[in-house]
C-alpha cells in the first residue's frame, strides 16, 4: 500500500491509492469505450456517405449509358422509315437526313445502307453504278478486304453490298461495295433481322479502320419505284448503325470517386453471345484498406430492346478516403465533449421529440379540418378508396349523405361568423355520436358535411340513418348569441346502385339534396335517376 503525507492542520493523512484504482480504471475504460463507440459510428456513417457515393455515381452513368443505347434504336428505327419511304434519288436524301442526326448525336460513329441484290445481277448493277454513281465502285466480301480468310461461301442467291455511309471517311472509303454478310459476326444478325420489325445487335468487333463497335441493324423493305434517278438502295435493304464502343464510355467528370470507380459493360447479342462494350480498372488499393475497409461492388442491367447491357462496378473504400481532415478532427473533438455529452443526448431527445410531434401535427392538420377536427376532403378521400376496395372483395353496398344546413347564411349574417363557427362546432361533434366506429363523416367545406356509411342493406337503411342525423341537428345549440335552432337538407346516394366513383357519389348526393331542399327542407332525398337518365 503507498501513502502520501498532506500536512494540512499538521497532519500526516494516509490516502489510500489502491482503492482508487479501481474507479479509475472503470473510468478510462468507460471513456476509452465511448470513445471507440463514437468512432465506430463515425467510420460507419463515413462508409454509408461513400457507399450513397457510390450508387448515386453509379446511378448515374447508367443513367447516361442508357440514354445512348436507347438513342440509337430509336435513331435507326426513325432511319429505317426514312428509308422505307423515299423512293428515288435515295443516297441523296439519305445523305441530308444522317447529316443532321449525325449531329445531333456525335456517339453514332457511322450510318449504313446495305442493298439486297440478286447475286445474277452483280455485274450488270457494277456497271451501271459506275457509269451513273461511282467510278470505282466494286462489290467485294471481307476477305478481300481485309487480306485475311473470308467466311465462307454462301449459298444465298442474294448478296449485300454496302451502299451509303455517313460520314464518308477517308479510311473507310473503301467499304462502299464490301458484302456485309460475308462479315462473320453480322451473318447471324442479319437472319435474325428478316422480317423482324425490331432492331438486332451484332457482337462487338474490331473495325476496318480500327477501333472496336458493334452493329445495330433492321431489315427495310419497300415499293422499288424510281423514276427517272437511279435507285440505289433497291426495294428491300439493311438500315446499320455502327457504334464505336469507346463512344458509349460514360463521361467521368472531375470526380476522384468516379475515377477509382472500376467497371465493365458487357454487350448481350442473340443467341447468348456476351461482349466485352469498355471497362475500367483502377489499381490503387492495399493490404489495409482490403482488410478493414468494405469493397462495393453492384450488378447491373441496363433494360434495352435490342442492345441489353450488363454492367459489373466495384470500388473499394481506402482510408486515404476515409481519414480525412475533417473526421479527425470530429474524433479529437470527442476527447473534449465527453463532459457534455449526457446534456447533448438530452437535447438531442427533446428535439427528436419536438419534430415527431410537429410532424404528428403537421400530418393531422394536413387530414383535418381545423375548425370542426373532423376528417377533410382529402382524408375523405382516402376513406372512400378503403371502402371501396372493402365492397370489391366482400361485397355489399355503402352509402354517401351529403349535408347542408339550412339557411346558415342567416345565421352568420344575424349573430356573426364566430357564433356561425360554435354551430359547426356543435353539429361536428353531434353527428359522430349517431354513426358506427367504421363510418365516417368529414366536412366538406362552408356549411356542407358529408358522411360514408359502409355496409348499408339498402336505400332504407341509409335513409334511416339520414333520418337520425336530421334530429341531431335539429337539437337546440347553445351559442354565445343563446339557444339557437338549425336544419338541414339530407341527400343520399348509394353504390354501385347511383355510381362507383367519388365523383359521381358526390354529385348525385347533391342533386338528392337540392331535391330536399326544393321540397321544403329539412327533409331526407334518396338520389333517383329520371327517366331519362337511365334510357
Amino acid at each position: 500500500m503507498r501513502y502520501e503525507c498532506d500536512t494540512r492542520g499538521g497532519q500526516i493523512l494516509e490516502i489510500p491509492f489502491v482503492r482508487l484504482r479501481p474507479a479509475l480504471i472503470i473510468l478510462l475504460a468507460v471513456s476509452v469505450g465511448i470513445i471507440s463507440f463514437a468512432f465506430h459510428l463515425l467510420i460507419s456513417w463515413e462508409i454509408s456517405r461513400w457507399e450513397g457515393r457510390f450508387d448515386e455515381d453509379i446511378r448515374q452513368l447508367v443513367s447516361e449509358v442508357k440514354n445512348k443505347l436507347d438513342t440509337n434504336e430509336a435513331v435507326l428505327t426513325g432511319f429505317s422509315a426514312f428509308l422505307q419511304a423515299v423512293e428515288h434519288s435515295d443516297t441523296e436524301a439519305a445523305l441530308k437526313y444522317v447529316a443532321g442526326v449525325a449531329s445531333a448525336y456525335p456517339h453514332i460513329y457511322m450510318i449504313e445502307v446495305a442493298r439486297k441484290l440478286p447475286l445474277s445481277e452483280r455485274d450488270a448493277f457494277e456497271a451501271l453504278l459506275r457509269q451513273n454513281w461511282r467510278a470505282d465502285f466494286k462489290i467485294k466480301d471481307y476477305g478481300a478486304l481485309t487480306q485475311g480468310q473470308a467466311y465462307g461461301e454462301s449459298t444465298s442467291p442474294y448478296i449485300w453490298p454496302i451502299m451509303f455511309l455517313y460520314p464518308s471517311l477517308p479510311n473507310a472509303q473503301a467499304i462502299y461495295g464490301l458484302r456485309i454478310e460475308t462479315v462473320d459476326y453480322v451473318m447471324q444478325s442479319m437472319a435474325l433481322a428478316e422480317k423482324n420489325p425490331r432492331p438486332i445487335v451484332t457482337p462487338v468487333f474490331r473495325l476496318y479502320e480500327g477501333g472496336s463497335a458493334y452493329i445495330l441493324l433492321q431489315e427495310v423493305t419497300r415499293s422499288n419505284k424510281a423514276v427517272g434517278d437511279i435507285n440505289v438502295f433497291g426495294g428491300t435493304m439493311l438500315a446499320l448503325l455502327v457504334i464505336k464502343t469507346q463512344s458509349l464510355f460514360p463521361v467521368l467528370e472531375n470526380s476522384t470517386a468516379r475515377h477509382r470507380l472500376n467497371f465493365s459493360a458487357v454487350l448481350e447479342a442473340p443467341g447468348g453471345q456476351k461482349s466485352l462494350l469498355f471497362h475500367q480498372r483502377v489499381q490503387d488499393e492495399r493490404r489495409l484498406d482490403q482488410l478493414f475497409l468494405p469493397n462495393f461492388k453492384r450488378h447491373l442491367k441496363i433494360e434495352n430492346g435490342s442492345q441489353p447491357v450488363s454492367v459489373d462496378f466495384e470500388r473499394q473504400v481506402l482510408w486515404s478516403d476515409m481519414l480525412s481532415r475533417e473526421l479527425l478532427l470530429v474524433i479529437f473533438s470527442l476527447l473534449a465533449a465527453l463532459m457534455l455529452l449526457p446534456w447533448l443526448t438530452i437535447r438531442h431527445y427533446l428535439a427528436l421529440n419536438r419534430a415527431e410531434l410537429e410532424h404528428e401535427r403537421a400530418a393531422y392538420l394536413a387530414t383535418h379540418d381545423v375548425l370542426t377536427d373532423l376528417p377533410n376532403r382529402f382524408l375523405f378521400q382516402d376513406r372512400f378508396a378503403q371502402t371501396y376496395l372493402h365492397r370489391q372483395r366482400n361485397g355489399g353496398d355503402f352509402a354517401l349523405l351529403l349535408i347542408d344546413l339550412d339557411h346558415f347564411k342567416a345565421v352568420n349574417d344575424q349573430y356573426g361568423h364566430e357564433v356561425g363557427d360554435q354551430v359547426l362546432i356543435a353539429i361536428s361533434q353531434r353527428m359522430p355520436r349517431e354513426l358506427r366506429s367504421f363510418d365516417t363523416v368529414a366536412r366538406h367545406g362552408g356549411d356542407e358535411f358529408v358522411v360514408l356509411l359502409a355496409n348499408v342493406l339498402n336505400a332504407d337503411d341509409a335513409r334511416k340513418v339520414g333520418e337520425k342525423l336530421l334530429a341531431v341537428v335539429a337539437e337546440p345549440i347553445r351559442t354565445s348569441a343563446g339557444m339557437l335552432a338549425v336544419s338541414c337538407s339530407v341527400g343520399i346516394a348509394i353504390c354501385p346502385g347511383h355510381g362507383e366513383t367519388l365523383d359521381t357519389l358526390r354529385r348525385h348526393a347533391d342533386l338528392a339534396m337540392y331535391r330536399a331542399k326544393d321540397q321544403g327542407r329539412n327533409a331526407v332525398s334518396v338520389f333517383a335517376f329520371e327517366p331519362a337518365d337511365e334510357s
